[in-house]
């Protein structure tokens, strides 16, 4: 091959290199589906890869009604998408270098969001916990990972003696909080703890009732949800 062939050449490999030239990653559908404690909304993409590094939770706590999601990306995109079921909504839409999917619900429905993606299919998926006390089959003894677990809890008054393990969780911190029946925060405690770990919580009601223990850590990322462990307690007054 003469010069100016091998120039030409190398042009279009540099050219098929270069970073612009990657496929537009697209937003091209959300499901919403209900499970045990949670209500799972999933984002379709196609057309690159998702990078969940990327994704933050601009508006993580959910309990006002609503939480938002950014996804930025030089050439994301996404498609008309407004949906909803399982009492929420999801609505994605176009903004300057990246999209935006917003969440809806009751207010006081939800606690937590948590953020996670998964590849081939490209999807992001987004969890948000019910407030209400679990069901047997929504307790958590051990989070993902093995991040928390709560290996034992008695009560103690107008309170809890808890015990369990924590792993890996950033600056070994997280927070025991009790919630009445209705969700709302009655008794809170923070911790940090390597491993092993022993506390108590107390918590305040004006009626007996059942309620959730949780020990909860958030992202240092963005305050989205990290780790959880939750269970259905008894609360007098």
């Amino acid at each position: 091959m003469h010069a100016a062939g091998r120039l030409a050449a190398l042009v279009v490999l540099v050219l098929l290199a270069a970073p612009g030239s990657a496929a537009a990653l697209t937003a091209t559908n959300a499901r919403i589906a209900a499970h045990p404690g949670f209500v799972r909304v999933v984002v379709d993409f196609s057309g690159g890869t998702l990078q969940v590094n990327e994704a933050d939770a601009v508006d993580p706590l959910p309990s006002d009604g609503v939480a938002r999601v950014e996804v930025r990306g030089d050439a994301i995109s996404t498609l008309a998408i407004d949906h909803s079921a399982a009492g929420v909504r999801v609505r994605v839409s176009q903004a300057t270098n990246r999209i935006v999917i917003g969440l809806e619900g009751a207010r006081r429905a939800f606690k937590y969001l948590r953020v996670a993606g998964l590849h081939g299919p490209e999807r992001l998926v987004l969890d948000l916990y019910s407030a209400k006390p679990p069901s047997g089959a929504a307790e958590i003894r051990t989070g993902r990972g093995g991040c928390l677990s709560l290996t034992s809890f008695t009560a103690d008054g107008r309170g809890f003696r808890l015990r369990g393990v924590e792993r890996d969780l950033f600056e070994a911190t997280f927070l025991l909080r009790v919630r009445d029946g209705a969700g709302r925060v009655v008794g809170r405690r923070v911790m940090t703890a390597r491993g092993a770990w022993s506390a108590r919580v107390a918590y305040r009601v004006s009626s007996a009732q059942t309620g959730t223990l949780e020990a909860v850590a958030d992202s240092a990322k963005d305050g989205s949800l990290a780790c959880l462990v939750q269970v259905r307690a008894g609360l007098n007054p």
